[in-house]
């Protein structure tokens, strides 16, 4: 095994790892903890919500910007299995997430920091589900589909 098939190896494992951990992490805060929001009362809301914030950070954040860096050096090193517009389209996937939750999401969030509104939440969730968790899921399709590739290839 040369150099570059070790790294293309590495690289490729460390960013599947990392992109199913954001996925799983990701279907579970929409799917889940954003709903449970509309039951928290509406003074208690903003420390709730506070304290919801501060530890999605380190648990999800940091993971979901993390996944960029072997996303983009597959690009340089991947299996052979993976083509180059997988990557592409992976990446495009991972960046309409990015750009959504910094021009929607943190918007509302912000303003949910402040006061607890059954509004802003329902608004929350519609976008999340179609600015973030269609194109993750549509993200994890791709991820699993070269996934299948290099683990069909390796048989032979």
């Amino acid at each position: 095994m040369n150099n570059h098939h070790k790294i293309s190896s590495i690289t490729f494992s460390i960013y599947i790892l990392i992109s199913f951990y954001v996925f799983g992490g990701g279907i579970v805060n929409s799917l889940v903890a954003y709903r449970t929001w509309r039951h928290v009362g509406a003074e208690e809301f903003p420390k709730f919500h506070h304290v919801d914030s501060q530890l999605i950070i380190p648990l999800f954040v940091i993971f979901f910007f993390l996944s960029f860096i072997p996303q983009v050096l597959l690009f340089w090193f991947r299996p052979r299995a993976i083509p180059r517009w997988m990557v592409l389209l992976a990446l495009t996937f991972n960046l309409i997430v990015l750009v959504s939750t910094i021009t929607v999401q943190i918007p509302i969030q912000t303003k949910l920091d402040q006061a607890f509104s059954l509004e802003l939440i329902d608004k929350l969730i519609s976008t999340d589900m179609i600015w973030r968790r269609i194109p993750m899921f549509l993200l994890a399709i791709i991820n699993f589909s070269m996934l299948y590739n290099v683990v069909s290839r390796s048989d032979k």
